[in-house]
């Protein structure tokens, strides 16, 4: 067992001077070292650029080898009256097949009561043709069998305002009549009554 011992003391005194060598060289290592002074940059002055004046629109542009525009005042005469545009008919659609089709079953869902359904129907139409004034007659009155008279008045003055013959905008304003008097304004029942006396 001494030799054991006596070989196991030499190694351990040699993992003593190693360790020891090592933090030796580490605190070394770690020292600080003088503080390094970097001098400051010096930056050389920008020269100053001048950038050149745009040239003005009239001024001649010596790459091109233009002379100079001259202001001149034009002659006063006076320009002859635009031709006048011809009147354009919108087409109101009640010509189209659909339509034709969807005002007649509209007109017997309303006339058979079916209120619902003829609104629908008709609402097709207006979606279809929306220049055709036939419809929001239509759709006003299916308003005032529904006893909606503010529908019923706005329908009938959107018709009113595509309506062409004197026919049709006393109809109109026999609906917004009824729909005034409906909503108990007799502002709007004396404002009809007005333009059906007047016509």
């Amino acid at each position: 067992m001494n030799q054991v011992m006596d070989k196991v003391q030499p190694m351990k005194l040699r993992t003593e001077k190693l360790i020891i060598m090592g933090l030796v060289l580490g605190l070394v290592g770690c020292q600080s070292a003088p503080p390094v002074v970097v001098p400051p940059k010096v930056h050389p002055p920008k020269p100053q650029i001048q950038k050149p004046k745009p040239p003005s629109p009239t001024t001649a542009q010596p790459e091109f080898g233009y002379p100079p525009l001259q202001s001149q005042t034009l002659p006063s005469t006076p320009l002859p009256p635009a031709p006048a545009q011809p009147q354009v008919a919108l087409r109101d659609g009640h010509d189209i097949p659909l339509v034709q089709s969807l005002m007649t079953q509209g007109q017997q869902q309303l006339q058979l009561g079916q209120l619902d359904n003829a609104e629908e129907t008709f609402d097709r139409v207006q979606r279809i043709a929306p220049q055709f004034s036939s419809v929001y007659a239509r759709l006003s009155e299916v308003a005032l069998k529904k006893k909606d008279g503010a529908t019923a008045e706005g329908m009938a003055r959107r018709g009113l305002v595509l309506a062409k013959s004197p026919q049709q905008k006393s109809g109109f304003w026999q609906l917004i009549a009824l729909a005034g008097a409906l909503q108990n304004k007799p502002d709007v029942v004396n404002e009809a009554k007005g333009h059906l006396q007047g016509q």
